[in-house]
Parts: C-alpha cells; sequence; structure tokens
C-alpha cells in the first residue's frame, strides 16, 4: 500500500519490490533497469569537465584512469540516473560533431537559456514554441549539440 505520508523515494521503492514480485511471479525478465551512461566525444577531458560543471551545472560522478591518454570521466544532472562519459575522440568517444540526439529537460526554458548565455554557453537554437513543447538547442565547446525542452504550458 502506498501511504500518503511516504516520500517519492519511498513510494518508488515500494512500486519498484512490487513489480519485481509480479514480474517474477508471471516468468516476465525485464532486460533493463536504465539508460545509466551515454558518450560524448570530446577533444580534452579537462575543458570538457570545466565546461559540463561550471556552465553547465552537472558535477562530476566519476574520474578514473582508462589507460595512458584518456579517463573514464562521467557527468551527470545532479540526482539523475542517466550520465554523460566525456570519451576522447577517436578513442572511446564519437568522432562525430553536431546534434547529440540528447534532450535536457527544464521546467523554465527562458530563465535556463538566459544563464546559459550568462555563463557563455553557445545557443545554436534560441528558444521556440512548438505544440509539443519549448525548445532550444546549445553547443558545449566541441561542437556537440543538445536540445533544451519543456513544457509549453
Amino acid at each position: 500500500m502506498l501511504l500518503p505520508s511516504a516520500t517519492i523515494g519511498e513510494r518508488q521503492s515500494i512500486v519498484r519490490r512490487h513489480w519485481r514480485v509480479l514480474t517474477m511471479k508471471k516468468g516476465l525478465h525485464r532486460m533493463f533497469t536504465k539508460v545509466g551512461t551515454i558518450t560524448v566525444g570530446v577533444t580534452n577531458q579537462d575543458e570538457a569537465l570545466d565546461f559540463y560543471v561550471n556552465k553547465l551545472g552537472f558535477e562530476k560522478i566519476q574520474d578514473e584512469p582508462m589507460s595512458e591518454t584518456e579517463r573514464w570521466l562521467e557527468v551527470g544532472i545532479p540526482g539523475a540516473q542517466t550520465h554523460i562519459m566525456l570519451g576522447l575522440r577517436g578513442q572511446s568517444g564519437s568522432n562525430h560533431t553536431g546534434m547529440t540526439g540528447f534532450v535536457l529537460h527544464t521546467d523554465n526554458i527562458e530563465a535556463t537559456c538566459a544563464l546559459l548565455k550568462e555563463r557563455g554557453v553557445t545557443l545554436t537554437q534560441e528558444v521556440i514554441t512548438q505544440p509539443w513543447g519549448k525548445w532550444a538547442q546549445l553547443a558545449d565547446p566541441d561542437g556537440n549539440e543538445f536540445g533544451i525542452w519543456a513544457p509549453a504550458w
């Protein structure tokens, strides 16, 4: 039973526990639990870390050596389950630039974009309103573009 006084985290935990029991009884198996890490190619991991932490407000999750030239460098939105691995281009990171296909959600796109501009972030698409929501795009110093989405209401 979900108690009205339970926190969101407690409620989510109860739902997950009941889902696991239900799927075991029915012989179902959930193959994946989340999208944990996505990779973005960068040319300089230190500069990328500075951009994602100090300009976008992400936090450093993990920073471990992988080889003589590259680190496993993960950043993420505080509290989020999906993280971004900032991999070196030509090694664990992609050599492609342009739209990554990743979309960052916000409750107030106008305020978010204004703060990004104050921090020197390049918006490759200013805020527009569509029937499905408000949209903008930003680029990191390596030309990786991210969508920014907010509800239109």
